[in-house]
């Protein structure tokens, strides 16, 4: 395992309930990337979207090396969220049991991000995600932070209202706000400190 390489993963809802605030969520999602880049820690970021199309922008890239493309599919009301993310901790899960013991990351770190409620996933549930959740966190100790607007999705998936940001899409800055706050748990989390 390397001590010194961190990754950083995103299933970000890129479905109808972003579309007025697509905008800010986007400025405060790289506000967290620039934030994270401080951590003196080597970082590779793997990014997915999901709505009408499951896409990843990144893949286990160096922090530096990430590009986000302007609206890289029509936002629609699909919201596929449990299967996109089992797809990322499938997809993540066999690339690192493919990797060297000793290119492994010492943290792997999973945000997932939900608007609304699932309402397109046809091949899992949310307790297979729960317990998909539960064994990447007890076996090969991953953390994973949810950012929600429905505290039943917390609930669903047992992760902690410690690592669960709550977003009031009526309130005009609360992207940027709980991003923040994420980006300050993930910085805290990767370095036993504030920034």
């Amino acid at each position: 395992m390397n001590n010194k390489l961190h990754e950083l993963v995103f299933t970000l809802d890129y479905s109808s309930e972003t579309k007025k605030q697509y905008a800010q969520a986007k400025d405060a999602f790289k506000s967290l990337i620039e934030h994270q880049k401080k951590c003196p820690v080597e970082t590779n970021i793997t990014l997915n979207l999901f709505g009408s199309a499951y896409i990843t922008l990144a893949d286990n890239v160096p922090i530096d090396e990430l590009k986000l493309n302007k609206n890289p599919f029509d936002i629609n009301g699909i919201c596929p969220f449990i299967d996109s993310a089992v797809r990322t901790i499938d997809d993540v899960g066999e690339r690192l049991s493919k990797t060297p013991e000793d290119q492994r990351p010492s943290k792997v770190i999973v945000t997932l991000v939900i608007l609304g409620k699932d309402n397109a996933s046809k091949r899992y549930t949310y307790p297979q995600l729960a317990e998909k959740i539960k064994h990447q966190t007890e076996v090969y100790n991953w953390t994973f932070y949810l950012m929600t607007d429905l505290s039943i999705n917390m609930e669903k998936l047992g992760i902690s209202g410690d690592k669960t940001f709550m977003v009031d899409l009526s309130y005009e800055n609360s992207f940027a706000d709980e991003y923040k706050k994420l980006s300050d748990g993930i910085y805290a989390l990767r370095t036993g400190k504030t920034d």
